[in-house]
């Protein structure tokens, strides 16, 4: 038999990696991941799927949807659209489109554009709720990956103070919901986080830290250099006589980032919900928040260069620092409800379930003592199995989404009537019909 063309570069390289892959692939057969296990299962929750019928409360859901092409001048033309769909006939839609230049990379433009999508997303659910919805707001996605965004200026030539603008109306969305009484739920479906699995290994290696009579002061050590720089994490262990010790293990496990829903994939037996947390903020977050706190002015010079020559724009930047420092934390949870399915990541506010703190007052993870029973049912409720994970979201998604026909046959013919020519997209071809 002809072995195919590259399987010889194949073999090499799996057998150059072998040692690694094979540690990774059984890496839940070692003593810290037995731990880890048995940390998970206590952490568990139990719970079935109740036949709960549609709950007897407004439901919105809230959705969007971007498309853009980079165009043969460098330039960006893009469409962002938002859609807050609730029931009988209650509608709330938002559009953005634009042109313009950055010299940012397209991964960067691409990241941008994608905050567009949320800013949207709280504008329209804003507009709801200041138009006198009562009930409760469904956002497709995470809120705590919304506050722990950094307010950096865009590379977008007439957009550059953007970050600023999202924060200051994601702040006044969370704040008038929270004056009238709206809840807020983020549903996130195969979400990639880790902040479950990093609170529980933490709290195993403070439990085996004082079985082993450690320091705890080295032990806290050892755990700011794993927010700060992971490469010196095994240094400093081996420098206090912990190499080759269950601690080293666990802090391999800690610093690894696993993602949470691989983790219950693997030891929940049951369908059921993970408890609540209180969500810490992370290191670089931290970092450029001591920064605004301590220096608010420089962060802004610093880090909104061109923005900040404009004179107005200093007073405007400020008052939004401020807003910014009075986001809430946020409590989240993963749901599992049918076995075959991957879990559900929700978040809300931690002023939804009665806790007033702020998102700068959450460094390090904590349990919420909080009753989830209202959630769930609306959960349970809007789950219709695994290709419909919640009917609101799925409806309202359907809606919004723009549909590369849609771009190609309506908005991009529409955008070359407005600047008079045919507009040449890099990398990019459509079909046009007489």
């Amino acid at each position: 038999m002809v072995l195919p063309e590259f399987f010889d570069l194949f073999v090499r390289e799996l057998l150059d990696k072998s040692e690694r892959i094979s540690r990774e692939y059984y890496a839940r057969y070692s003593s810290a991941v037995e731990l880890i296990g048995d940390a998970f299962r206590d952490f568990w929750v139990t719970y079935a799927l109740r036949s709960t019928g549609l709950p007897n409360i407004p439901i919105l859901a809230v959705d969007s949807s971007m498309y853009y092409v980079l165009m043969g001048n460098g330039g960006f033309f893009y469409v962002v659209r938002a859609l807050a769909l609730g029931h009988p006939d209650v509608e709330y839609r938002k559009l953005v489109t634009d042109f313009d230049y950055t010299s940012d990379p397209n991964y960067r433009a691409h990241t941008i554009i994608q905050r567009k999508m949320e800013w949207l997303e709280h504008l329209v659910a804003l507009e709801a709720v200041e138009s006198g919805f009562k009930g409760v707001i469904l956002i497709d996605g995470s809120l705590y990956g919304r506050i722990v965004h950094i307010p950096l200026e865009t590379g977008f030539i007439h957009d550059r103070d953007f970050m600023l603008r999202y924060f200051e109306d994601l702040y006044r969305f969370l704040q008038v919901c929270e004056r009238n009484n709206v809840l807020v739920i983020g549903i996130s479906k195969e979400s990639r986080t880790s902040y479950l699995r990093t609170y529980l290994v933490r709290r195993i290696i403070m439990e085996k830290a004082g079985e082993l009579g450690l320091d705890m002061g080295d032990v806290m050590d050892i755990f700011r250099l794993a927010r700060e720089n992971k490469k010196k994490v095994f240094k400093e262990i081996k420098n206090r006589g912990l190499e080759g010790s269950i601690i080293e293990e666990l802090f391999r496990e800690y610093i690894s980032r696993r993602p949470d829903f691989q983790m219950i994939i693997n030891f929940a037996n049951t369908t059921g919900y993970t408890k609540p947390l209180i969500l810490g903020m992370p290191s670089r977050w931290e970092r450029y928040h001591r920064i605004m706190r301590n220096n608010p002015k420089g962060f802004l010079r610093s880090y909104f260069p061109i923005s900040s020559r404009m004179e107005e724009f200093m007073d405007w930047g400020l008052r939004v620092i401020r807003k910014i420092m009075e986001l809430p934390a946020i409590i989240s949870f993963h749901i599992l409800l049918n076995r075959a399915d991957t879990p559900m990541r929700i978040d809300l506010p931690a002023w939804a379930l009665g806790i007033n703190k702020k998102a700068r007052e959450a460094i390090w993870a904590e349990e919420a003592k909080v009753n989830l029973s209202r959630i769930l049912d609306i959960i349970s409720a809007g789950y219709c199995g695994l290709e419909n994970y919640n009917i609101w979201l799925k409806a309202v998604d359907e809606r919004v989404k723009i549909h590369r026909d849609i771009f190609d046959n309506l908005y991009l013919p529409k955008f070359e009537e407005v600047i008079g020519r045919l507009a040449t997209a890099r990398g990019y071809r459509r079909v046009r019909f007489p």
